[in-house]
């Protein structure tokens, strides 16, 4: 398929992300992901569904699997568990970049944007892009997450000028964050993406031991909470990102 007709077929199915592969060796494949608005270098969550459906419909005698994707910018590893009626999926995003603070006068452009005041910052902790394939702002909150949203149309163009893709709010206490397409019409209710980032934060500003497992929560503001697993290897610095999958429904596509 042309990039313009997987486009066109994320479009229709209005899925937050849709992903396509291509397989290039026996558990190698090319994968492309898209928005319904756009076409990601990386997306999270679309990797931890492939993996599993590689593991259902193409090793299903096999009691774990490890898969390669190739995307448009980096190539990473996913590992899928069968655990009995869905997989315990995990992927490797790499060693995280951080790419700079927001601060001044710009920082209080993007808190007005999101709805919010220096009150709801945590005290302590800078607002950072991060990445580990896809950049995203890092907003850490103490309060004010139950307000926020994207109240403004040219967010995209304000995260282009400081080197992020998306904007994700973090209440540090809670360990809960939320996220939306940058137009603010649609929230995630778990981003892969966004969790690896996140976890590099808080691990590398001392909210969380390297040595420890940080449960992100993301979902509840919209009834359908989730829970996303991320942890490291102090050894590597290397981001991993896991959550159970469960294959719901299966369909044909006539082209």
């Amino acid at each position: 398929m042309d990039t313009q007709y997987m486009q066109r077929i994320a479009e229709e199915f209005k899925q937050f992300e849709t992903i396509f592969l291509r397989q290039i060796g026996e558990k190698h494949f090319r994968a492309r992901i898209f928005t319904v608005e756009e076409e990601l270098d990386f997306a999270g969550h679309p990797i931890l569904g492939a993996v599993s459906i590689i593991h259902e419909e193409l090793c299903s005698d096999e009691s774990s699997i490890t898969a390669v994707f190739e995307l448009n910018n980096k190539t990473l590893q996913a590992e899928s568990i069968k655990k009995g009626d869905y997989f315990q999926a995990t992927m490797n995003q790499g060693v995280p970049e951080f790419l700079g603070s927001v601060e001044g006068e710009l920082r209080n452009i993007f808190l007005q944007a999101l709805n919010l005041t220096v009150d709801n910052l945590h005290s302590t902790l800078p607002i950072e892009v991060v990445s580990t394939g896809l950049p995203y702002l890092i907003v850490p909150l103490a309060s004010g997450l139950e307000q926020a949203k994207i109240s403004v149309r040219n967010l995209e163009e304000q995260l282009n000028k400081i080197q992020a893709k998306f904007v994700y709010l973090f209440d540090v206490d809670r360990m809960e964050g939320r996220t939306w397409d940058n137009f603010g019409a649609v929230e995630d209710v778990a981003t892969g993406s966004a969790a690896g980032p996140t976890g590099a934060y808080l691990y590398k500003w001392n909210i969380c031991k390297e040595t420890g497992e940080i449960i992100i929560n993301q979902g509840g503001f919209v009834g359908r909470p989730s829970k996303i697993k991320v942890f490291t290897d102090p050894s590597t610095r290397e981001i991993k990102v896991a959550g159970d999958v469960k294959i719901i429904a299966k369909g044909l596509l006539l082209i």
